[in-house]
């Protein structure tokens, strides 16, 4: 006997509590999940490798968390500056092409005010597929920062001191978009990647080619690094400001293997090139400006199941970015992990929900 949901039920979880955006990898504005490009009709694929599931009413729940990590670099050491990010524990619906989540903060594995201080965020991320090209846009704001690496300040921190290092008046503004072509999308699917609407049958990898631009704010009301360590940074690292710039290009390998049947690991990686413009402003409003060849990356990894009825699994994935091949002042870690159980259910659209546009 299929599960059938009332749908009354169905459309108050759908349009209640819809978040203008949501910073988990099934990105949506407005519980829309843009990886569709709003298309209504069940994309085109090679059905002996991928089984789409867009007429089910998925229903799950999700934990997930975004970590960041800034390194101010030094001669010998670095500053490793982190803003307080918890894990969140929620509940997701999805049916066709609207859906939405709600999750709240978990108070415990690190996340501790107290001893860490505390971060106000702000992010908004965008994904467009239409299988064969990928646009994505991810925005992020960090103000509220504390110091990871205490140590180099003083070896033996905590016995004089509880808490971090903490710095409320630093803040951070990041910008990350990529444009990719995918040689083989109609085999390899990057939605059952991401646990949801899709499930990948068969083993299947393809080429990806693009390009990206990154650019990130960094700033202070006085210097990133502390009196006692200026000595062992160049003189550019005492920057009140920091304003980086980088266009490159990027190449790839997606592939998924599927291990009988229902089990599947799947892998990105993509390095690219880039020219990276720096200007930082110190004391005094010191301004200096420099052109740098330098590089990023972005990894991704899935292991997770997926049946008819259930699915479930674990993304992660880490972006690199601001790396120079010389004179590096700061580099840049952007790391997002997914964890997700749920449940696939038929579901016929009845009354008013019939009417919504592409949901019948």
């Amino acid at each position: 006997m299929r599960n059938v949901l009332p749908k009354g039920i169905v459309l108050v979880l759908l349009l209640t509590g819809c978040p203008l955006t949501n910073f988990s990898q099934g990105m949506r504005v407005l519980g829309i999940p843009l990886d569709t490009l709003l298309k209504t009709s069940t994309p085109r694929v090679d059905r002996a490798y991928i089984t789409t599931y867009y007429r089910r009413l998925h229903l799950y729940v999700v934990s997930d968390r975004q970590d960041y990590t800034l390194r101010v670099l030094g001669r010998q050491q670095s500053l490793v500056y982190k803003p307080n990010l918890a894990w969140t524990l929620g509940l997701g619906i999805d049916y066709k092409w609207i859906g939405t989540e709600i999750t709240v903060k978990l108070p415990f594995l690190g996340y501790n005010i107290a001893q860490r201080g505390k971060t106000k965020p702000f992010g908004a991320t965008v994904n467009l597929n239409n299988r064969r090209f990928w646009f994505s846009a991810q925005y992020q704001f960090y103000r509220g920062f504390y110091l990871n690496n205490p140590d180099v300040l003083q070896s033996d921190w905590f016995d004089h001191h509880a808490a971090y290092p903490y710095r409320n008046d630093l803040r951070t503004q990041t910008v990350i978009s990529h444009v990719l072509y995918q040689f083989n999308p109609l085999r390899v699917s990057v939605p059952a990647t991401l646990l949801q609407r899709e499930g990948q049958r068969r083993n299947a990898g393809t080429w990806v080619i693009g390009g990206f631009a990154t650019y990130q704010h960094v700033q202070g009301d006085s210097s990133w690094v502390p009196t006692a360590l200026q000595k062992d940074f160049s003189a550019e690292s005492g920057f009140h400001r920091l304003n980086t710039l980088a266009l490159g290009v990027e190449a790839g390998y997606t592939q998924t293997f599927v291990f009988k049947n229902h089990w599947f690991s799947s892998f990105t990686l993509r390095p690219g090139m880039s020219v990276l413009f720096q200007q930082s402003i110190g004391e005094r409003q010191i301004v200096s400006t420099h052109w740098r060849a330098g590089w990023e990356g972005v990894a991704s990894v899935t292991v997770g199941y997926s049946t008819d009825i259930f699915y479930g699994g674990v993304y992660g994935s880490s972006t690199l970015i601001n790396r120079a091949f010389s004179r590096e002042l700061v580099s840049t870690d952007v790391d997002y992990f997914r964890l997700v159980v749920g449940k696939r259910i038929r579901y016929q659209p009845k009354g008013i929900i019939k009417q919504i546009p592409g949901i019948k």
